[in-house]
């Protein structure tokens, strides 16, 4: 009995039986977490329909203020049965999912558990669907550009995009493209995404945050050279004075980081230049 109580009184002893989870449940009714632990306390022994029992339990149980909490267990559930159950089994839970969540987060959770399961067909038909049933989501259609980018789908990534326009609206178009050429940096072809924000700048010269994702982007892929030649660019673009000192200070510790002594002493000249020329037009 002595040895029990030292056991209860023990904080980083974790639950070690379904009475340790009930009483801790009582305290915390709304944790997800400990609700899918579990859950995974009854997997581990592979009694599967007792692992159904407490998610019911959990949903029954979590407060309806709690949504992400609920949500969390609806997707443990929908882990549990692509793992152990049927595709019967598996739509019930999604069905049901759908009707009590926000329909997109739970399509798009479904589709990374295909993913992670290796269930790539169930994937690509779940991303179809969603690209007819939330057309307006830019996040539907990157995720299902990233989907096909990372199974080598490139060609189909790009007409992806290009279906993206039809439905999406306009004022998403840009950070569709941006996304769209990362991916071609990082998954497919680097001159591609070249290509991308090169045309979304030659439309958009102005746009200092797209300036600054292409600077990163060009840094991680080592185009050092090309990177210099695009601070030459920004560095003489008509901006307000606040987003030049950014940029030049940005060029700066560029050339501290890669460049020498001469090129960082470049920078500060091309800087005072510019502080002089604004106080002669004043």
């Amino acid at each position: 009995m002595y040895q029990t109580e030292l056991a209860l009184l023990d904080k980083d002893r974790g639950p070690e039986s379904a009475e340790d989870f009930d009483r801790l449940l009582l305290g915390s009714p709304n944790s997800s977490m400990l609700w899918i632990q579990y859950m995974a306390f009854y997997l581990h022994s592979a009694e599967v329909d007792k692992a159904r029992a407490i998610a019911e339990r959990a949903l029954k149980t979590i407060s309806f203020r709690e949504e992400s909490e609920k949500l969390n267990v609806w997707i443990a559930s929908l882990n549990l049965e692509c793992l152990y159950g049927t595709d019967e089994t598996l739509q019930k839970i999604f069905s049901e999912a759908v009707k009590r969540n926000d329909s997109k987060k739970v399509h798009l959770k479904m589709a990374d558990i295909y993913i992670r399961n290796g269930k790539l067909e169930k994937a690509e038909k779940l991303f179809q669907t969603m690209t007819k049933r939330f057309k307006t989501s830019k996040k539907v259609w990157i995720n299902y550009g990233l989907f096909l980018m990372k199974n080598g789908q490139y060609e189909a990534a790009r007409k992806l995009l290009q279906r993206s326009f039809q439905s999406l609206p306009e004022r998403k178009h840009i950070n569709t493209i941006l996304k769209f050429a990362l991916m071609e940096f990082k998954l497919g072809e680097a001159e591609k995404g070249v290509t991308m924000f090169e045309s979304v700048l030659k439309n958009h010269p102005k746009r200092t945050d797209i300036w600054s994702v292409y600077v990163d982007m060009l840094i991680r892929n080592n185009e050092l050279e090309q990177v210099r030649h695009k601070f030459e660019q920004i560095t003489t673009l008509n901006l307000s004075t606040k987003k030049m000192k950014v940029l030049f200070k940005r060029y700066l510790d560029f050339e501290k980081k890669y460049g020498d002594e001469k090129k960082v002493e470049g920078v500060k000249r091309k800087a005072m230049d510019y502080v002089e020329s604004k106080a002669r037009a004043t």
